[in-house]
């Protein structure tokens, strides 16, 4: 799987979980969401992908994935929104995201395999 298919996998699903949360139920504005669902999908695929996942395992990235999306939402969702997220709506939006993440993981994670193996 090449990264720009990885990344644009992540930003669908994160777009669609957020727009759905914080657009759909809360009223927060369409343009703000997908711009903090960009951030998210471009940290967590360098830290938690690139990184941790490839250090460790699915639990500890997905955990760190859990984490940062719920920091990057609380703490950088009101500089994009104008407004305040409390940090209940960004936990719930981050452990939606982070269910996502354990599936997109295991996909990576079999994707890398056999592309390790072809080269071989």
């Amino acid at each position: 799987m090449s990264h720009i298919q990885a990344l644009l996998i992540k930003l669908v699903m994160a777009t669609l979980i957020l727009l759905l949360i914080l657009t759909g139920i809360y009223n927060y504005r369409v343009g703000a969401t997908i711009g903090l669902a960009v951030l998210i999908v471009i940290l967590s695929y360098i830290v938690g992908d690139l990184a941790i996942l490839k250090a460790t395992n699915n639990t500890i990235a997905t955990l760190s994935d859990l984490v940062l999306a719920t920091l990057v939402i609380w703490i950088v969702g009101p500089f994009f929104q104008g407004s305040l997220i409390p940090f209940s709506v960004a936990l719930i939006s981050a452990i939606i995201i982070s269910a996502g993440e354990w599936i997109f993981h295991k996909f990576f994670i079999r994707s890398t395999e056999d592309e390790l193996e072809t080269q071989s």
